[in-house]
């Protein structure tokens, strides 16, 4: 694990997900802890590379029992959002183990966990890693996703609020208002994380990928448009990011929103399909 590079570690990982982090590292051992929660009352993610495989493990603090009190009583919409990632994640990993007071649960079935939660332990494998086989880069990959997957699982069940722009609406026309509140949900984080787990990295409208495009620079890379009607949105409403969201290109996102109501993705895919591209010339 020495041979890691933290900054890039942080970064993509803080990148993808906002909260910034800090990680310690050892031989076989890299911890990474939440910056914003003290330690001794947080937790850390602590990824180990074996000699057959890779883990990733949810570790309380030894004070942390109220906040881990407070992830058991995590809303139903939360619970709906670590399902949505759980089934996402399942292709990419081995194993997923998660207890609770240090009971096995079943964490593909959240309604059916206690809600007065004392302990907390998760752990996510991925197997086969060949140890010994690893270049640099390839165990920085599989570390910053086994990590990610951790993080994916975890979020949905911590008490954090969202640091979003204040708006101020007064003033504004109908439709702008609808955006800004069109906006909140496709922003969102973990809506985010789950709509992409689900469906991918691939444009929805013309199937382009820019990791397969531009290289690395591309990797994780794609806007999430809300494709439920701008009417239905209100202070109840509660997001599916798999039916609610896909992903799209900048460029279908903007030809989407052209339109009030918005282009439905079918609507666009046939827009582009009733006209060919036209080689233009410099």
């Amino acid at each position: 694990m020495n041979r890691l590079n933290l900054l890039i570690v942080n970064k993509r990982l803080t990148d993808k997900f906002g909260l910034r982090l800090h990680s310690t590292i050892t031989e076989d051992t890299l911890e990474i802890r939440p910056e914003d929660l003290d330690k001794g009352t947080g937790f850390c993610i602590r990824v180990t590379l074996g000699w057959r495989n890779i883990n990733a493990e949810f570790v309380a603090d030894r004070f942390a029992a109220n906040l881990v009190r407070i992830m058991g009583l995590a809303g139903d919409h939360q619970k709906q959002w670590f399902k949505v990632i759980v089934n996402g994640v399942l292709t990419n990993i081995s194993e997923i183990k998660m207890k609770v007071n240090s009971v096995e649960v079943n964490h593909t079935m959240p309604d059916m966990w206690p809600s007065d939660w004392s302990r907390l332990y998760i752990m996510v494998s991925k197997r086969p890693i060949i140890r010994e086989e690893l270049t640099s880069s390839e165990l920085q990959e599989h570390t910053v996703t086994i990590a990610g997957i951790m993080l994916s699982l975890i979020i949905p069940l911590l008490p954090l609020e969202e640091n979003e722009i204040e708006h101020n609406l007064e003033g504004l026309p109908e439709g702008a208002i609808s955006r800004i509140e069109v906006n909140r949900y496709e922003r969102n984080i973990l809506n985010r994380e789950a709509c992409i787990l689900h469906h991918g990295l691939k444009c929805k409208v013309c199937s382009f990928n820019f990791e397969s495009f531009y290289g690395s620079i591309g990797r994780d890379f794609i806007h999430v448009h809300h494709v439920t009607p701008v009417s239905r949105l209100g202070p109840n409403y509660t997001i599916n990011p798999v039916t609610d969201l896909v992903p799209v290109c900048p460029n279908c996102h903007a030809m989407l929103h052209k339109k009030t109501p918005p282009y439905t993705v079918d609507e666009l895919i046939s827009i582009i399909q009733s006209n060919p591209p036209v080689a233009y010339s410099g």
